[in-house]
């Protein structure tokens, strides 16, 4: 006589009967001949395990002889034996039916009452299918959320490891430099440093809390989960449809992907040459560095330009240069080239604004067109800033007019491998704005000092 126990390690786990003809997968699960070929036949390339998921590339089952004889002996020996079944605590029936507008499972005498008549019921058995073939979609479509919510946690622990490496970064650089400046730059060197902290610790802090309700999503997840396989594995359909409509609302949840933390740090520390650049000129008894010198190249300019001798002022003029065509000039607006270009590095110029009305200043690439209508941006190689009339129309940022005070000397500030091309008020070192951009060209330093007003634009030496 069977016991309960081995009664249900004789069940086949797809149809929930005694095997028939089982048979044994690669991973040493045992189903019936003819539910693991029905399973796997509308299944195309790889099939796997319907009960552990493990996948496989070929299709190999191996009759399970000895499980074969031993459900033989269980089917002779239930001829003679009464089966265990669960019966209605009203009726003393068998539970044979399952109520789909109660969800829970019936016999044949409350199928046929009153409480039951306008209710669609069906066989248990079928029911014990249906629900057990949800309760696999939600599973899958669970996994698949919990495969979101593992790409976020790594996306998450990526942001926080390449943030601390830029980090790491940026305080040697600090370092590196104090070093330079010794003991009259201490105090400032722990300022600056401890301005870093505060600003990545918030950065730090918001990047871990997004971390945290990844981790919360997965517990859940993972809970579902758990709950869905652990009901799959029950055999009797009474059992496994207990409390079956909670369940399935249970495992309903979706992975909600935190909002999106910026892994950038701000200007103001990231750009820290300019802080630099300003400590240097309040100890210039000590050390003076100073911007790069830069000349401007006649093959360049546009015929409305005037240029110095010496190559470092240009102004919009009336008299017309005598400047033969070439394939570096620009022929309509009024731009004209540094000789230095740069292709790698970091650098840094000062342009002397003076009271100009109009001005357009940046960066561009060699490649740009010269030759008839421009529209300067980014998108066509262009990273300018202007504070002209006409900037809307040729698509060049403004963001002059925007301050209180507009500036008198413009500062640049180009780092070719991070991408960032940063424009500043060279009086106080107030950041004005930055483009952010891959480059991949030689660039150089563009000027145009717009047609007005005659004064000029100067680049100041260093």
């Amino acid at each position: 006589m069977a016991s309960p126990d081995l009664t249900q390690e004789l069940t086949c786990p797809i149809c929930l009967e005694i095997f028939t003809h089982p048979v044994s997968l690669e991973c040493g699960h045992h189903f019936c001949s003819s539910c693991i070929s029905q399973s796997w036949q509308k299944v195309p390339g790889d099939v796997s395990c319907p009960k552990c998921r493990q996948v496989f590339t070929q299709r190999n089952v191996r009759p399970a002889r000895t499980l074969g004889n031993v459900v033989e002996k269980i089917r002779e020996v239930k001829v003679t034996q009464p089966q265990e079944e669960f019966y209605c605590q009203e009726h003393e029936e068998k539970l044979k039916l399952f109520c789909e507008d109660e969800h829970k499972a019936i016999c044949l005498v409350c199928g046929m009452s009153r409480a039951h008549k306008m209710h669609s019921v069906i066989p248990i058995k079928e029911a014990a299918q249906i629900y057990k073939n949800k309760l696999e979609t939600s599973l899958e479509t669970l996994q698949k959320q919990m495969d979101l919510s593992l790409h976020s946690k790594r996306e998450r622990e990526d942001g926080i490891f390449h943030m601390k490496a830029e980090v790491d970064r940026l305080r040697n650089e600090i370092n590196s430099e104090f070093e330079k400046m010794h003991k009259f730059l201490f105090e400032k060197e722990q300022l600056m440093k401890a301005e870093l902290e505060r600003k990545s610790n918030k950065i730090f802090e918001d990047m871990e809390n997004n971390l945290t309700k990844t981790m919360d999503e997965i517990s859940s997840l993972e809970v579902a989960i758990r709950d869905l396989k652990s009901r799959l594995e029950v055999q009797l359909a009474p059992e496994f449809l207990k409390d079956i409509q909670d369940l399935l609302m249970r495992s309903q949840m979706e992975f909600h992907k935190p909002g999106t933390v910026s892994t950038q740090l701000p200007v103001d520390i990231a750009g820290e040459p300019f802080k630099y650049i300003k400590v240097w000129r309040e100890m210039r008894a000590v050390i003076s560095p100073v911007p790069a010198s830069l000349t401007l190249d006649l093959e360049t300019a546009s015929d409305g330009l005037i240029i110095s001798q010496d190559l470092t002022i240009v102004r919009f003029g009336n008299e017309e240069p005598d400047r033969p065509d070439h394939p570096k000039r620009f022929d309509v607006y009024l731009n004209v080239l540094s000789s230095q270009s740069f292709t790698s590095g970091r650098h840094y110029w000062e342009v002397g604004l003076g009271d100009k009305t109009d001005w357009i200043v940046g960066v561009c690439r060699e490649s740009v067109n010269r030759k008839g209508d421009i529209t300067q941006s980014p998108e066509n190689g262009f990273w300018v800033i202007a504070w002209t009339e006409d900037c809307k129309s040729l698509k060049i940022l403004d963001v002059i007019s925007q301050l209180e005070m507009k500036p008198r000397k413009l500062g640049i500030y180009l780092d070719y491998e991070g991408g960032q091309v940063s424009f500043y008020d060279s009086e106080d070192m107030s950041h004005l704005y930055t483009f952010t951009d891959t480059f991949t060209e030689k660039l150089y330093p563009i000027f145009n000092p717009c047609n007005n007003d005659s004064d000029p634009l100067t680049l100041l030496s260093g």
